[in-house]
């Protein structure tokens, strides 16, 4: 976790990724389904050394826990997050007595042995160190171990981006962090109550995304991250499970035995079906993609400095590149066009307090997170 994650979380003592896990079958099922996309069976958990950055509450590590590795260390910087992870983890003794929590920001811990798995979730959103970050994971990973990351982009988060304009037409900096949840929290809840899968409690939500001053700074995607570390990790598999490889084995040898190329090929041919989880569209032309990733990453930068300035003209600038997106989407997917326009049709009257009965708009959402599995080559 990031000092601007820790200073944020620190100020307010919260940690605010807390999940239902009740149905626990079902939590378990969930966090299976993702370690399958990211080629992570069971087997290859059990009896391995294991690191968990990043953990939060501990959640998700209790399946992890559940799996049995020979050594499972937790690295958190948030102290009321490891407070937190202790309490849950009392729940849970047949599989959590033996973890070792460590606390230590991600940038200062050095492993006193490298692991076979390592496993950085929801830490990379927001961070102003991103690489240094890698860099410092990348050590812990041993020759032929696998890294384990996600990382949310300018084109996944975009409907968070314009949810969090609404949040800011709605409250203001003057105001205690309970009280802008009180207000934000009624116009967001039923949008997230569409989203059958979800498990996070909502006030959290609110805050990591609508109002948490690190989610809104530049974000590193998918590309990006397997740039970063392509001089030692090559790509293995991802959640969304949007990567192919028609090649022959027999030809991915020599200077041809390169996974991450394609990897981000394949990215930028899909890249808009990040926008929108209700559909999935054909792939485009890559050149496409970037450009509407750009004009992405534009609208994002108008929010952070109208946060930072308010001034009404960052609007104007943020609803005339909205219009160019919906422009683009349009002809790809009507559904998502037909929600965008709905979100621009409320900034543009001024209405922000009508979000929670924006009906099309409510049930867009992007894919969130992309998880991406690398192996450490020998």
């Amino acid at each position: 976790m990031s000092a601007s994650h820790l200073d944020f979380y620190g100020q307010f003592q919260i940690s605010p990724v807390r999940q239902d896990i009740s149905d626990l079958e079902r939590h378990f099922q969930r966090r299976q389904a993702l370690y399958r996309h990211l080629g992570i069976l069971p087997e290859h958990v059990a009896g391995r050394r294991v690191c968990e950055v990043g953990p939060g509450s501990g959640y998700n590590s209790i399946y992890t826990a559940s799996l049995r590795p020979v050594y499972y260390e937790l690295v958190e910087g948030n102290p009321t997050g490891i407070a937190q992870i202790r309490e849950l983890f009392a729940g849970y003794p047949q599989w959590t007595t033996d973890i070792e929590i460590t606390p230590a920001r991600i940038e200062d811990y050095r492993a006193t042995a490298p692991f076979d798995l390592v496993f950085c979730e929801g830490v990379l959103t927001g961070v102003t160190n991103p690489e240094e970050i890698l860099n410092a994971l990348a050590l812990a990973v041993k020759p032929g171990g696998v890294l384990v990351l996600s990382c949310v982009d300018h084109l996944s988060q975009f409907p968070e981006t314009i949810r969090r304009v609404f949040a800011d037409l709605v409250t203001d900096a003057g105001q205690t962090l309970e009280r802008k949840v009180d207000i934000i929290l009624p116009l967001v809840s039923p949008h997230l109550q569409t989203l059958t899968g979800m498990s996070r409690r909502h006030d959290d939500w609110v805050i990591d995304n609508l109002i948490h001053p690190g989610s809104i700074i530049p974000l590193i995607n998918f590309p990006e991250v397997i740039a970063t570390l392509a001089h030692e990790f090559q790509f293995l598999a991802s959640s969304p499970h949007f990567v192919q490889d028609w090649r022959w084995y027999k030809d991915i040898v020599g200077e041809r035995y390169d996974f991450s190329h394609n990897a981000i090929e394949q990215y930028w041919a899909q890249a808009h079906n990040l926008m929108d989880y209700r559909v999935s569209m054909p792939p485009r032309d890559p050149a496409a993609n970037m450009r509407l990733y750009d004009l992405c990453t534009e609208a994002r930068l108008r929010v952070e400095r109208f946060e930072q300035r308010r001034e009404p003209s960052l609007l104007v600038e943020f609803g005339e590149l909205l219009e160019a997106i919906i422009a683009d989407l349009s002809s790809v997917s009507v559904p998502t066009g037909a929600a965008l326009s709905e979100a621009a049709q409320l900034l543009r009257a001024g209405t922000p307090e009508k979000l929670a009965g924006a009906g099309m708009f409510a049930t867009l959402f992007g894919r969130g997170m992309q998880y991406l599995s690398l192996t450490r080559e020998g």
